[in-house]
C-alpha cells in the first residue's frame, strides 16, 4: 500500500525530522511512503512534468499524509486532488503551527505533535484507526 506524503518543499530541511518520523511510522505499519519532495527533483521550468508525476503518484496511493506545519500551495493542491479521488487524508502539524482549516476540513484524521517521537506514535495510531474503520465499514 502506497502512502503519498505531501510537505512544503521550501521548508524541507526544517521538516526533515518530521518526515523521517512519518516515513518510519508508515513503514512500520506496512505502507510504502512516497515523500514527493524527497523522491523527485524538477527544474523550475518542469512544471508539467512535476504535476504529471504528482497526479500519477496520487492516483496510485491509498492514503495521503499532509504535513501542514508550514503553509504551502503545493500541499493544498495535492490535498484537494487526493480528496477529489476519494483518497483518505491524514493531516499532521507541529503543535505550535496554526491549523489549516482547509486541510482540516478534508482530513479524515489530524495529528498534532510536539516531537518526532509523538508524530511517529500518533500517526501510526491514526492510520491504524482509519483503516480499521474502513475495513469494518466494508465488512458490515
Amino acid at each position: 500500500m502506497i502512502a503519498f506524503v505531501s510537505a512544503s518543499y521550501a521548508h524541507r530541511s526544517r521538516l526533515a525530522p518530521a518526515l523521517a518520523a512519518i516515513r518510519s511510522a508508515l513503514s512500520a505499519a506496512g505502507w510504502t511512503p512516497r515523500i514527493f519532495i524527497e523522491d523527485y527533483q524538477f527544474a523550475p521550468d518542469d512544471q508539467r512534468a512535476m504535476m504529471a508525476a504528482t497526479q500519477a503518484e496520487l492516483r496510485a496511493c491509498r492514503l495521503l499524509v499532509a504535513e501542514v506545519t508550514h503553509k504551502a500551495i503545493g500541499v493544498g493542491i495535492e490535498v484537494g486532488y487526493a480528496a477529489a479521488l476519494g483518497v483518505p487524508i491524514v493531516a499532521v502539524r507541529h503543535a505550535d503551527a496554526e491549523p489549516s482549516t482547509t486541510v482540516g476540513g478534508l482530513a479524515a484524521r489530524t495529528v498534532v505533535y510536539r516531537t518526532p517521537g509523538d508524530l511517529e506514535r500518533d500517526l501510526a495510531q491514526a492510520v491504524r484507526d482509519l483503516f480499521g474503520e474502513q475495513r469494518r465499514g466494508v465488512s458490515e
